[in-house]
């Protein structure tokens, strides 16, 4: 099984320039890739969003592409999300349901 280090090594070397910073979050059935965007000088959450969509539309076939190999060698879907100043949006999220158990009178 793959290790969170061993993936975090992996995207190092994908992942290039585009972010200032990011973390890796793993569970059974997911990782999520978050990454610091630059906010210099953004001052405004209108100007923080243009940023955050501009990437992800400039990023999406690479982003896919990425995960896609990822996704082979884990076995796990893989989640995109940013962060930009104190704005955060994830752009893919696998919806596993929960199973709960309802007590019927």
């Amino acid at each position: 099984m793959i290790t969170q280090q061993q993936i975090e090594q992996w995207l190092t070397g994908r992942l290039g320039d585009w972010f200032e910073e990011f973390e890796v979050v793993t569970d059974r059935e997911e990782i999520t890739v978050m990454g610091r965007l630059s906010d210099d000088g953004l001052t405004d959450e209108n100007a923080r969003a243009g940023r955050i969509a501009r990437f992800r539309e400039q990023t999406r076939e690479e982003r896919i592409g990425i995960a896609r190999e990822l996704e082979r060698a884990t076995g796990r879907k893989v989640a995109w999300g940013v962060r930009c100043g104190p704005d955060e949006r994830v752009f893919t999220r696998l919806s596993v349901p929960v199973m709960t158990r309802l007590k019927q009178d």
